[in-house]
């Protein structure tokens, strides 16, 4: 069954596609569910209200583009619904304090660093910072998008956004240290 035919079945209310569906997606929408929150019950309630939402409107997917991508754009949505629900006020920075030091930070690879602690160190970022880490750097969001999506200014997003990857730069370090100790 190609994945036109599996979207029509699901349309038509049909279980076994509907489960088939879910089986064949629900693993990598959860890893995107988890990447935007601070705990796995948390990222379970995303998925579990994401596919809710995919089929109670599945008849508006339209076909073009990858079923996948208008899922992930589902999940990604809820997660940040969960968010604004949660979240506590951005605290106002003084972003002249930092437009000096705002450059191109980037996480260096290590072979001991695995996506597992990766993941882990993103989940572990205060809500605010995760949030706009996860749409500016993985998502491809632009400051602006981002400041839209999540109600704030664009310094708040770049400060937001330095300060996250400076605490994933030091959490980075730190593990590669002792690492090398073992």
């Amino acid at each position: 069954m190609n994945e036109t035919q599996l979207v029509e079945e699901c349309i038509k209310g049909n279980e076994q596609c509907r489960t088939l569906l879910y089986n064949q997606y629900s693993k990598g929408l959860y890893g995107i569910a988890l990447r935007y929150t601070s705990c796995q019950e948390d990222a379970q309630d995303v998925l579990q209200e994401a596919f809710i939402r995919i089929f109670n409107n599945l008849k508006q997917y339209n076909g073009t583009g990858k079923l996948q991508a208008w899922m992930t754009r589902i999940v990604i949505n809820q997660a940040l619904k969960l968010y604004q629900l949660n979240k506590k006020a951005f605290p106002v920075e003084n972003y002249e304090d930092y437009q000096e030091k705002l450059s191109d930070v980037s996480i260096t690879d290590s072979d001991k660093l695995s996506y597992n602690v990766l993941l882990d160190f993103i989940r572990q970022l205060p809500d605010g910072y995760r949030m706009v880490f996860n749409l500016c750097e993985i998502e491809g969001y632009s400051y602006e998008e981002v400041s839209k999506i999540l109600h704030c200014t664009n310094a708040t997003c770049r400060s937001q956004l330095f300060k996250a990857k400076n605490v994933l730069r030091k959490k980075v370090v730190e593990f590669t240290k002792n690492e090398s100790l073992l």
